[in-house]
């Protein structure tokens, strides 16, 4: 995982004015929080990823260290008001994510009748490349 990515997947959707119309700064969470007592809030994770070097990578001392770095990212956005809210915050989700040159991969709904809380999954992918 890079720190490196999540930070700009966070960055985007925290400098999007239409998504933090919706969800406060302090709402737009990394990882897993032990509890979720704020609504709406939007959880970014990484859940899979995947590192290529390029030729010369492990064995040149002054030649390439490009590395190619793919990874898996899920948005999990929670509300309590409705179903509608979830979607609306996840179209905005959408249009940023897709602008900063990541692709949506999958979408899925969900309402916890115990919590109350509706939830809307987005997967996307992103491909970055470092010169380590």
């Amino acid at each position: 995982m890079s720190l490196q990515t999540i930070r700009k997947i966070r960055g985007y959707l925290i400098s999007s004015s239409s998504v933090t119309a919706y969800v406060p700064t302090r709402k737009i969470k990394v990882g897993w929080p032990k509890t979720l007592d704020e609504f709406p809030c939007i959880i970014i994770s990484q859940v899979t990823g995947t590192d290529m070097g390029y030729l010369g990578y492990g064995t040149s001392a002054a030649g390439s260290k490009l590395r190619k770095e793919t990874s898996g990212i899920q948005i999990d956005i929670y509300s309590r008001n409705s179903r509608l809210e979830t979607i609306q915050i996840a179209d905005e989700v959408v249009k940023v994510l897709i602008s900063g040159n990541c692709t949506k991969e999958s979408d899925v709904e969900s309402y916890n009748d115990e919590t109350g809380l509706y939830r809307k999954i987005q997967t996307y992918s992103d491909t970055s490349f470092f010169d380590d």
